[in-house]
């Protein structure tokens, strides 16, 4: 026998094989890999984040709310957000809107009858809305499922039309936005909402489509799926939401309640309806 061998029966280590590491070595190699690059000088301006700014959204003169969104698209943001949460009914309830500079951001403010600002004096939210929820902010459980109603009956979305819809998330990504596109049955991008905000991009592609005069067969966004993209998306009557990760369960049994067909595209891996409208 070998002295290789001899030590390999005891189980010693040949001298030119290296010991596995240990775990604690493992990650600190791992860690060391890491390092810091310093943007703490640049500029603002320079820095490829999103923007972001409060934007008040007023009813003649009632302050209805204030959510934190990309400074683009306003009208269509200010007419889609006032649409999904039930303050006007069609677009042709809003006489005129107009943007202007507020003290810390904007304010973009809908003429409308006088029934409607009453509409809104009585639902006006108390508190900022974030980028992050879209929910935030209102004072009774009946707010936040108001306007919820069944869908009809419609037929399920064919995958080629999400396959176009996929395809097009990827090629218009920016760093930092959600992206939500309006989709024609047949796949082609009718409205477009870009925004630091899932649910202010869902009401950007629902007011650019509200004031075109049509709503889309469909909408996908790049994002998760809580409460209110179902909300918004039942509310505005389009019949299918499709989002790249999967949604909360809450999310779920609401589609499910609303006739809403919901579909969890897992990052464009595969399509699985976690609700369907067609039945």
């Amino acid at each position: 026998m070998s002295a290789l061998d001899d030590r390999a029966r005891r189980g010693d280590t040949p001298c030119d094989a290296a010991p596995a590491p240990s775990e604690p070595a493992a990650r600190a190699a791992s860690e060391s890999a890491l390092a810091f690059t310093d943007a703490s000088h640049e500029s603002i301006e320079a820095l490829p984040g999103p923007d972001e700014k409060p934007v008040s959204i007023v009813f003649n003169d009632t302050a209805y709310a204030t959510v934190l969104a990309t400074p683009s698209q306003l009208e269509a943001l200010a007419v889609g957000f006032a649409y999904s949460e039930g303050v006007i009914d069609r677009y042709a309830d809003v006489e005129s809107i107009e943007s202007e500079s507020s003290r810390h951001g904007l304010r973009v403010r809908l003429t409308v009858a006088p029934r409607i600002a009453r509409r809104a004096e009585s639902q006006a939210r108390a508190t900022l809305s974030t980028s992050g929820c879209g929910a935030c902010g209102v004072q009774e459980e009946s707010q936040l499922l108001f306007g919820l109603t069944r869908l009809p009956t419609t037929a399920l979305p064919a995958a080629s039309a999400l396959q176009c819809g996929l395809d097009t998330l990827r090629e218009r990504a920016a760093t930092g936005m959600h992206l939500a596109l309006g989709l024609s049955a047949a796949g082609e991008t009718t409205s477009l909402g870009l925004d630091i905000g899932r649910h202010n991009a869902l009401d950007k592609v629902i007011g650019e489509s509200l004031m075109a005069g049509r709503m889309p067969a469909a909408v996908m966004t790049s994002s998760r799926c809580s409460l209110e993209l179902v909300q918004k998306s039942v509310r505005a009557r389009i019949p299918a939401l499709a989002t790249l990760s999967y949604p909360s369960r809450l999310a779920v049994n609401v589609a499910r309640s609303c006739n809403l067909t919901l579909i969890n595209c897992h990052r464009g891996r595969r399509l699985e309806l976690l609700s369907r409208g067609d039945v």
